[in-house]
């Protein structure tokens, strides 16, 4: 038997979805997308109908229509009345029936119609259909009376709003189970959980109970504390300190287990623990008093069951709340702690303490820290077997000893978080590329992680041979005149392939100075090619445009704000290259956000997260140096003992010492001889003529040295590099090219010759 209800829906483009029931709008949820919304309302829904609430409750009609409407109301700044335009979606059900005697095509619809306008949470009822319009227009003016404009334009949203219908099954076993006494049942009775905390939290006994909680192995140690804090008389908040991902919700979960496993003595028997986010404490509070209210009531709620109410992110509690009142969520949470009448358990990354500490010390000063260090590689190596064992079972896989160690040497060797949870993560992805027989074995796992992170299969796999030479030549080809700086690219690599990296920075760090147009951004290219298998792991910053005082504050976001550019990049796709272009045009801000970056292989962001460097290969570029090393041609005669040299110099003079020691190496780019600029022209006139248009109509091109040494003299500029030289080719030759092609349209000739012309001019004829 299913319950149907109302789900009001608005996209929010590049952000997420909100929804919310039409009928209850308290119970409401921010998520990526639609479908991730859905569960989690019909999570509460489902919760709600357990308990035997909203059964009997009228949640759906058929009738139900949606209407667009633009009104304009009038809102208060500074003592003006302005008018501010609204779009808004009306809901109503009920078209009422016509008046007896009335014709049937021109009565106008009367009876009882319900409206509701969800985007300010405001129904009503009216009589007569026609006046529809007018009623909700006074509905709305009514309630936005004189409202300031700040309220106005936070209702001024313009995405998609749309009402779906949500289908929820009801369990009719249910009753007649909670009519059985607590004493007949195998465990301790639990009532069911209050109102306040089924909305706005998930209940973690329940998830154990159904098998979705993972364990925590080799931290015997930090779930007895734990369990010490929440269970003592004085019934301590604790606050678990350890890096991302170390298992820090694990140990939570632990706790959960053994609390439903425990017996009557135990001092865990019959302990609640819910679990909660920021996200689902602020859904659906829009107006001043309302958060308050729910968290006051979670804080009876709590007290009244002596409950545990766990969240996993210190920074984001820190960030609720507050406005212009200051009494953000935490503080107003702390009264309850300092009085023992709620336990918490907050997660946090040392970086989030030392930053809380500035912000909220007296809140810390309430919580008890517990750290969760890393584990020890042998205890690592356990807990991934033990958890392997559980994922073997839910997925009816078998996985070899050989798989367990390989995903625990790739964690390790590339840092993809601490172990076992990245191995366990690892794993997991493996199991889609298991075979017939259901067997995971390390080469399954190798696959699964060049496929989660782009990286070549010669890279990672120790029984396939990488050939340095080879692969030094393949670089050379690509970025032609700048030995050092392919050397330098084919030693980056090798370094990774024998696993001699420092895991705790970055893939690389290099600052690449020369002159403009030489190669720097196409060996930034190359490398992303070549490490993750597309240029778009490129992650390009113009410094120039973070010139100003306090643009760094662009990068990693502002404080309680969203993350910046840099940090949010690299947080969706942490294996790639980062390229600082022209980082001495940076301001000072910047290059002091580096010394993180380069030094420690990570960043905190505005929203407070840590966001991981440590698969990201960062490169700087820099023009320092170059007006001084050459005029034209330059540097083509000097070794690259002396251009090195210079270079360093010019680095040593500009960028402050701590900054310089951070990167792996400095490498020189030299500018561009006629040789080379020769080669470029050959490349680039072989791209053009290789294009669709010539391979698809059967005409071969080709072209002499005259035209070579015409687009060398004419697209090459020594201020500029390479740069030009393929303007110079689309407009000397392709642009002809496309002309002859053009006019020639039914007898195209299958051979045709680029040459110059004795008035240097580019010309096209058949070939002899």
């Amino acid at each position: 038997m299913d319950k149907h209800f109302h789900l009001f829906v608005r996209n929010y483009p590049g952000l997420g979805v909100a929804a919310h029931v039409l009928t209850h709008p308290h119970i409401a949820t921010f998520a990526p997308d639609l479908a991730t919304a859905r569960i989690d309302v019909a999570e509460v829904l489902r919760r709600l109908l357990k308990r035997g609430e909203l059964q009997q409750a009228e949640t759906h009609w058929p009738d139900l229509r949606t209407k667009k409407m633009n009104l304009t109301v009038r809102a208060v700044q500074h003592g003006r009345l302005l008018p501010v335009p609204l779009k808004l979606t009306v809901v109503t059900r009920g078209r009422g029936k016509p008046e007896r005697g009335a014709k049937k095509a021109s009565a106008a619809p009367r009876g009882n119609m319900h409206v509701w306008v969800p985007r300010l949470d405001v129904e009503g009822s009216l009589h007569d259909a026609s006046d529809l319009e007018v009623y909700v227009e006074e509905l709305v003016r009514h309630e936005l009376y004189m409202a300031p404009l700040e309220k106005l334009h936070s209702l001024a949203y313009l995405g998609d709003e749309t009402v779906e219908t949500m289908s929820v099954a009801i369990k009719t076993r249910e009753p007649v189970r909670a009519l059985v006494p607590a004493e007949h049942k195998a465990g301790p009775y639990r009532p069911p959980p209050p109102p306040g905390l089924s909305e706005a939290s998930r209940c973690l006994n329940e998830e154990a109970r159904a098998g979705l909680l993972e364990r925590a192995w080799e931290r015997t140690a930090e779930v007895t504390m734990l369990m010490e804090a929440v269970t003592s008389t004085s019934r301590g908040s604790v606050l678990l300190v350890g890096p991302p991902s170390v298992g820090k919700t694990a140990v939570v979960h632990e706790l959960v287990h053994r609390a439903e496993a425990s017996g009557s003595g135990s001092p865990l028997h019959g302990l609640d623990v819910f679990s909660t986010s920021g996200g689902r404490i602020m859904a659906g509070m829009r107006y001043l008093g309302q958060w308050q209210a729910r968290v006051q009531n979670m804080i009876e709620e709590l007290r009244v069951r002596r409950a545990v109410l766990h969240m996993d992110s210190l920074a984001e509690l820190l960030s609720l709340g507050g406005g212009d009142t200051g009494l953000d969520v935490a503080r107003h949470l702390l009264p309850a702690i300092e009085g023992g009448e709620v336990t918490l358990v907050l997660e946090a990354t040392p970086e989030d303490v030392a930053r809380a500490e500035r912000t909220h010390g007296a809140f810390l000063q309430a919580l008890r820290h517990i750290t969760v260090p890393p584990l020890s590689p042998a205890a690592a190596r356990a807990a991934v077997f033990h958890a392997s064992q559980r994922v073997a079972k839910s997925r009816k896989v078998r996985f070899t000893p050989e798989s367990l160690e390989r995903a625990a040497e790739l964690t390790e060797r590339f840092g993809e978080g601490p172990p076992p949870g990245g191995a366990v993560s690892l794993l997991r992805a493996a199991t889609a590329q298991a075979a017939s027989s259901k067997e995971v074995d390390a080469s399954a796992v190798t696959q699964a992680f060049c496929t989660r992170t782009g990286y070549p299969r010669e890279l990672v796999d120790s029984s396939i041979r990488l050939d340095p030479d080879a692969l030094l030549r393949r670089f050379r080809e690509r970025i032609v005149g700048q030995d050092e700086a392919t050397l330098l690219l084919r030693n980056l690599i090798v370094t990774l392939k024998t696993g001699l990296a420092d895991p705790s920075r970055p893939l690389g760090a290099f600052l690449l100075l020369g002159p403009t147009g030489v190669g720097k951004t196409e060996s930034a290219l190359a490398l992303a090619e070549y490490l993750f298998g597309d240029v778009a792991r490129l992650a390009r910053f113009d410094m120039a445009e973070y010139a100003a005082p306090g643009s760094a504050a662009r990068l990693v976001g502002e404080v309680g704000g969203q993350q910046g550019g840099l940090a949010r990049r690299v947080r969706e796709q942490p294996f790639g290259v980062v390229l600082l272009d022209e980082v001495e045009k940076a301001d000072s801000g910047v290059h002091d956000l580096l010394l993180q970056v380069l030094g420690e292989g990570r960043l905190t962001d505005g929203t407070g997260h840590t966001v991981s460097f440590r698969n990201t290969v960062v490169l700087l570029t820099s023009n320092l140096g170059a007006d001084s090393a050459a005029r034209s041609l330059g540097f083509s005669g000097d070794g690259p003992r002396n251009m090195e040299a210079h270079y360093l110099g010019a680095a040593t003079a500009f960028f402050r010492p701590e900054l310089l020691n951070r990167l792996d190496q400095v490498v020189p780019y030299r500018a561009l001889g006629p040789d080379i600029i020769r080669t470029l022209v050959r490349r680039t006139l072989e791209t053009a003529l290789s294009r669709e248009g010539l391979t698809r109509r059967g005409v071969k091109v080709t072209f002499g040295d005259d035209l070579v040494d015409f687009l060398a003299e004419t697209g090459f500029d020594a201020r500029y590099g390479a740069r030009p030289l393929k303007r110079a080719v689309e407009q000397h030759a392709v642009v002809p090219l496309a002309q002859w092609l053009a006019s020639h349209a039914h007898t195209p000739h299958p051979h045709v010759v680029l040459r110059v012309g004795a008035d240097r001019r580019v010309e096209l004829a058949p070939a002899p």
